[in-house]
């Protein structure tokens, strides 16, 4: 049996010490005195601004305490800047951390799958690969960001390893759909997921979970967070390992019969702020993921040895500096994705990818609801791999950016514009941007329409190509992405079109003349989302999406791995104080995977009851995959069956 060593080694004992000092240190002080935040400073109203719970108009997200009620948020991901979600024009999710919590998500990937537009392929159990496909595009067009730090590797030809990422620590999740890359660059060809970690609130916190369950899953957090008028400090730890389940499962056999593929994860981020005075602010962030996974190396093999060594390392160092409307930040973000495959007899067996950054900004706001951001940015991706018997190869590209978004509200009409000029070291600038337009009949009701171009250039992997033949003649594809929808009360539907134009594929052949290419015609990726959601009696809280998408390549043929159909459901009801039962599901549509083979028409429920004892302790308990269903969402991988968590959680 192949299994993580569980709780043992340096990094368990870290989170221990953490959650010990925190326990003791609160016991012996059982309230802080903070100094009083003084409103009459406008800078330190504008950093408290991004934590403030906004008016219920402001739309779109839900939780439930010890009743339910309405929670909104600003948006930041739409135009570098944190905009009222009343004023983004764009097509946007959001999932805050009770709302995570409600529904029993612990990792990213579980997620974005409860959104609508969004299905994840996952090869396997937990911390095996996962594939997100957003409105037909896979995760290589995605913009993957933690605190604002880019998590695509350079490495890797399918873009961030979301696979690794966990959300206990996280106070939000951001999704912008459609071509971003008049905001962000080449990376945000089909959206952006910016996943927001907590910030420390007034006064001294911390926190302590624990959760067991089946497949000998063991998972442990602590944070430990101060703040006062003048600095901010916040300091988490994750540790979760998992004995797990065979990766690799031929369709229709029994999963007990082969050997388990363990997993383990350390997560620890860190978040610092402080006032030099009343007009500077620095800002400090760090997030670091090691993890180890088990998983089926030999094809068709569910019981061959593979283990994958992955640590993943980002940081910031953020300036700000408050003058009049002005906001000028200087960022410097830099990331280290170090991949290291154990036991792999050919190809790469190890990679670090880099993309060290720099960015300056101006925050120009001209009204209540108007705001003008222009900047300039560098960034240098670096790439060092090397190939089974072979010494470490190196290479690296790089890009410079000026970028203006613009975002203008005159009574009920919203106008957003964005426009980037990118010069890149090895394909040809290019110009891209996006427009919006939102119209608000009232608070509860509006329309808006979206058209945006993003130019998605080719991974250096895709160039170089350690798999057959190298290909340096690729082009970037060209994409063109529209969409247009309505809000009305609690009813959201988006209809959606994408088009690529050198859409970059692998051409399947064997040995050494597999490479990819840019085929030939227009991919066009077209479909619907609808989702409703409503509170009922302030007591009950029932939602539901529904998408469909028709996603063919150039030729006509219909992509794989992409379900034509999904339906998702949740409901959350507190029929006592201090006691919430929920539950939720998906349906998934046809699906097919190479070789014509169904990987879709399955239902998947979860469920989950929570239970608030006093003030500082709380319990759950949580089955996922009620009904026991026996399904795969990558053709030939295992999922689980029906399991069984349960956690207790402390605040103090």
């Amino acid at each position: 049996m192949k299994s993580p060593k569980g709780f043992r080694g340096k990094y368990f004992s870290l989170a221990a010490i953490l959650a010990l000092s925190t326990t003791i240190t609160l016991a012996n002080e059982a309230t802080s005195v903070v100094d009083t935040i003084q409103d009459t400073t406008t800078k330190v109203e504008y950093s408290e601004s991004e934590e403030l719970t906004l008016p219920q108009e402001e739309l779109p997200v839900v939780l439930i305490s010890k009743k339910i009620k309405a929670k909104k948020s600003k948006v930041y991901s739409a135009s570098k800047n944190n905009v009222s979600a009343t004023n983004v024009t764009d097509n946007v999710n959001i999932l805050t951390s009770e709302e995570m919590k409600l529904q029993g998500i612990s990792t990213v990937s579980e997620a974005l799958k409860s959104l609508p537009g969004i299905s994840v392929a996952t090869s396997g159990g937990l911390g095996q690969t996962s594939s997100v496909f957003v409105q037909g595009f896979s995760n290589k067009y995605l913009l993957v960001l933690i605190d604002g730090v880019r998590q695509n590797d350079p490495t890797n030809t399918s873009g961030a390893r979301l696979s690794t990422l966990l959300t206990t620590d996280v106070e939000r999740i951001e999704v912008i759909k459609g071509a971003q890359s008049g905001v962000w660059g080449a990376d945000a060809a089909a959206g952006v997921i910016n996943i927001i970690t907590k910030k420390a609130t007034p006064g001294t916190h911390a926190s302590v979970g624990v959760e067991v369950g089946s497949y000998n899953h063991k998972s442990l957090n602590t944070s430990l967070s101060h703040r006062t008028r003048k600095y901010d400090v916040m300091l988490s730890a994750i540790r979760t390992t998992e004995n797990g389940f065979t990766a690799y499962l031929p369709k229709g056999n029994d999963i007990a019969k082969y050997e388990d593929d363990g997993y383990r994860n350390t997560t620890l981020n860190l978040k610092t702020g402080y006032w030099l005075n009343s007009d500077n602010r620095i800002e400090f962030g760090y997030h670091d993921i090691n993890s180890f996974t088990y998983y089926d190396q030999g094809y068709m093999d569910a019981n061959s040895n593979g283990r994958i060594d992955y640590k993943g390392q980002s940081g910031y160092l953020k300036y700000k500096y408050f003058t009049g409307n002005h906001t000028v930040e200087s960022t410097i973000t830099g990331n280290k994705l170090h991949y290291k495959d154990l036991d792999r007899t050919s190809g790469i067996n190890d990679s670090i990818g880099k993309t060290p950054s720099f960015e300056i900004k101006d925050t120009y706001k001209y009204g209540s609801d108007n705001s003008l951001v222009a900047g300039a940015s560098y960034e240098n991706r670096k790439v060092a791999y090397t190939q089974v018997g072979d010494n470490e190869k190196n290479k690296d590209d790089n890009n410079k950016a000026l970028y203006v978004n613009n975002t203008y509200r005159y009574n009920d009409l919203v106008l957003s514009q964005a426009l980037r000029y990118d010069e890149f070291s090895a394909f040809k600038n290019k110009l891209t941007g996006k427009i919006g337009v939102k119209y608000l009949f009232d608070k509860d009701f509006n329309i808006y329409a979206n058209f945006g171009t993003a130019y998605k250039t080719p991974n250096i992997m895709d160039m170089i190509n350690v798999w057959g033949s190298s290909n340096f003649d690729l082009h970037p594809e060209k994409i063109k992405s529209f969409n247009i929808g309505l809000e009305y009360y609690g009813l959201s539907i988006n209809v959606f079109r994408n088009e690529i134009e050198n859409k970059i594929a692998w051409n399947r052949l064997y040995g050494a003349s597999s490479k990819s290419i840019n085929i030939e015609g227009t991919s066009i990726y077209k479909g619907m989302e609808v989702s409703y959601q409503k509170i009922f009696f302030d007591k009950l809280l029932l939602g539901g999406n529904y998408t469909y998408t028709d996603a063919k390549n150039g030729s006509g043929d219909r992509e794989l791995k992409r379900p034509r159909y999904q339906v998702g459901l949740n409901a959350s009801y507190s029929p006592v104080r201090d006691l919430i039962i929920g539950a939720n599901g998906t349906y998934i549509g046809s699906r097919k995977a190479y070789g014509g083979y169904e990987t879709g028409r399955y239902f998947v429920a979860n469920a989950k009851i929570d239970y608030t004892i006093n003030k500082t302790w709380s319990t759950y308990f949580k089955v996922n995959n009620l009904l026991d269903r026996e399904y795969q969402t990558a053709y030939g991988y295992a999922t689980a069956r029906r399991s069984f968590y349960l956690g207790v959680r402390a605040k103090f």
